[in-house]
């Protein structure tokens, strides 16, 4: 089946986590980095949630049916397959996102793997068929994508605002913004630093500001 690609804004949203593991400590930082309202209920946690301290909630005891009441979406990190089917029964009675680990024929969302830089994200996925393909190909994509392009993005979308709010001329204004999103911003910045970005932006769009 094929998948429809989207990136949903989790923020302020609550977001439970059934497990305690190394797995659920992933999802767990994951979904606090876009500031999500995370719930973790687990018997027990992985060590590395200790370093979460404060920034979410956490439920000591197995999962109860009911614990997904109020959640925007749900990950199931257990390997309880008896847990995992009971999360699932109630997601998907409650018509929620539900990402089950390591089971893509439960899930109705998978969890790609990302690279961020700044505001870019490049997100891989094969569909839940092999996510240690995924994490190879998001490892290439970190060399070809290093962190400058985070600075390089901030540029290029002041840039932007610059050319929509001088140039006029709609055709200009097309030709300006495709040269724009041709320069190596990334490679001037670490390079030459701030001035040397600039100076290529400044280079691309002033005949146009003419």
């Amino acid at each position: 089946m094929p998948l429809y690609p989207v990136n949903l804004k989790v923020g302020g949203r609550l977001c439970v986590i059934i497990g305690g593991g190394r797995v659920a400590l992933r999802k767990t930082e994951g979904l606090l980095e876009c500031e999500a309202e995370v719930k973790v209920i687990a018997p027990a946690l992985d060590d590395g949630f200790k370093g979460l301290r404060g920034r979410f909630e956490y439920v000591a005891r197995p999962y109860r049916w009911g614990d997904l009441d109020g959640a925007f979406l749900a990950i199931a990190a257990t390997d309880d397959e008896t847990t995992n089917r009971a999360v699932e029964e109630e997601a998907h009675g409650r018509h929620m996102l539900l990402n089950v680990v390591d089971r893509p024929e439960q899930c109705n969302f998978y969890v790609p793997s990302v690279v961020r830089r700044g505001e870019l994200m490049i997100t891989v996925s094969t569909g839940g068929g092999l996510p240690a393909l995924s994490r190879r190909l998001r490892q290439q994509l970190e060399g070809q994508f290093p962190g400058e392009w985070g600075r390089a993005l901030e540029l290029w979308g002041k840039a932007r605002q610059r050319v929509l709010a001088h140039v006029r001329d709609e055709e200009k204004k097309q030709k300006c913004l495709t040269e724009l999103a041709a320069l190596d911003l990334a490679g001037a910045l670490k390079a030459g630093g701030e001035l040397a970005a600039q100076a290529e932006i400044d280079k691309c769009i002033s005949p146009y500001l003419a």
